[in-house]
């Protein structure tokens, strides 16, 4: 067999004792995590008890809003399909006016307007030609023949 020396067998006790003090740390250490996510399960445990109620409030909170959100879209729709339908008559009954007006007002007083300008054309035409008569009755006009 073979034998060992005494600072062998002391080293050795060195790496054993470090051994032992690094598992007893590690076990240590896993009870303060274990203990640590115990803790931390009673307060998550704690904060879900207290945010459950709110989420079954918010989600009626949320139906409500859908709900009402939904029969306003409704309505709305009803809203512009009645705005379009209203706004469609009315281009139809000024579309109605204009013709109406254009047939019973313009046209005759495009008419008129025509009729007056003939008269008073003719009544210039007439009036120049008196004018005529008058100056080539023996009188010479000093414009030589110019208008």
């Amino acid at each position: 067999m073979m034998t060992q020396s005494a600072g062998e067998i002391v080293a050795l006790y060195i790496v054993l004792f470090f051994v032992l003090i690094f598992a007893i740390t590690t076990v240590a250490l896993l009870g303060a995590i274990a203990f640590a996510l115990l803790k931390l399960r009673k307060q998550v445990d704690i904060a879900l008890n207290k945010v459950d109620p709110l989420i079954v409030k918010t989600t009626g909170v949320l139906d409500t809003v859908e709900r009402v959100t939904m029969n306003v879209g409704e309505k709305t729709d009803s809203l512009l399909t009645r705005g379009e339908e209203i706004a469609n008559n009315l281009a139809q009954k000024v579309e109605g006016t204009a013709s109406v007006v254009e047939k019973t007002v313009t046209s005759p007083l495009i008419n008129l307007s025509s009729i007056l300008a003939g008269l008073a054309r003719g009544f210039s035409v007439v009036g120049k030609g008196f004018t005529n008569a008058k100056h080539s009755n023996g009188h010479r006009s000093n414009n030589n023949g110019q208008q």
